[in-house]
């Protein structure tokens, strides 16, 4: 089982981004845990169904880094993946940034999107 972690303004559908939302569902349909890492009032605003596939929210007044940091400790996973953003390049988050300083994968929305796992 892993664990991943979608940002979402300029990586979900929902916000612009090129990841559909039916490949967060596939994971989930696969057994592994799916969250969200980012925008998340845009999801659970906008997908009726969030809660089928959606595991997490977050972060609430952390940072994304200390969020993550959260997830790994307290949730055993195979693998923790972060899909989001590079600042500058892709997106207005750094969420490589908080990846990396977290000990997580990261894998750019767009990579993602072409089917990077």
């Amino acid at each position: 089982m892993k664990i991943y972690a979608f940002d979402v303004d300029e990586t979900l559908e929902v916000s612009g981004g090129p990841i559909l939302m039916e490949r967060p569902a596939e994971l989930h349909n696969l057994g592994h845990v799916v969250g969200l890492c980012g925008n998340w009032a845009v999801v659970v605003r906008g997908i009726p169904a969030w809660f089928q596939f959606i595991s997490f929210l977050g972060p609430m007044a952390i940072t994304k880094a200390d969020f993550l940091r959260q997830l790994k400790t307290y949730i055993p996973s195979d693998e923790y993946i972060m899909v989001g953003n590079v600042l500058g390049v892709s997106g207005q988050s750094d969420d490589k940034g908080a990846a990396d300083e977290a000990g997580w994968r990261f894998i750019q929305e767009q990579a993602f999107a072409d089917g990077e796992r």
